[in-house]
């Protein structure tokens, strides 16, 4: 018998080792906003370096966005320039417009506009996945998932990444603070 208690005790103590060291955040008691002031203004134009990886392509460009009426009112234009999408996010829906030929098709405004809709509202409490998304923190980097679909992060250095780990999607944000920076 204390062959066994030796046994669970050693396992025991390998398991609380290898964890991770997670600080779970409930929604309920303690919410915590995703984005900071200094990351997005609420009254002003935001302008964020964006990297969109998907398995096949890459696209980086410039992601704008403000919020106007009570909505996230926004566009994302390529590296040449060239507008890639324009969206309307509200906690209830997601529209994305004026998108290139390439991308312009159905399922994938709806994934994007899903995505758009995740990154956008999270802090919403109108938003019902915001709402039941997991926030965390994980060495200095909050994490906010949903399911095992939708995972954003916001690194100590301010930049964001979101996950759509269902499509293999990434999006990658860096704020710009300099209009000398683009």
């Amino acid at each position: 018998m204390s062959r066994y208690l030796l046994f669970i005790s050693l396992w025991g103590s390998l398991w609380m080792a290898c964890s991770s060291p997670e600080k779970v955040i409930s929604n309920a008691s303690t919410p915590i906003s995703f984005w900071t002031p200094e990351l997005i203004d609420q009254v002003k134009k935001n302008n964020f370096r964006i990297i969109f990886t998907t398995p096949k392509a890459q696209i980086t460009g410039i992601f704008i966005f403000k919020r106007m009426d009570g909505e996230w009112r926004g566009t994302i234009i390529n590296e040449f320039g060239l507008k890639v999408l324009d969206f309307v996010s509200t906690p209830e829906k997601c529209r994305i417009m004026n998108v290139i030929p390439f991308l312009n098709k159905w399922y994938i405004k709806k994934v994007m506009a899903s995505d758009i809709q995740f990154i956008m509202e999270i802090d919403n409490p109108d938003y019902p996945i915001g709402v039941h998304a997991n926030r965390h923190f994980m060495e200095n980097t909050l994490m906010v998932r949903y399911k095992k679909e939708k995972e954003l992060c916001r690194f100590p250095d301010g930049a964001v990444q979101y996950h759509n780990h269902q499509r293999k999607l990434t999006y990658s944000l860096k704020k710009i603070h300099d209009e000398t920076e683009r």
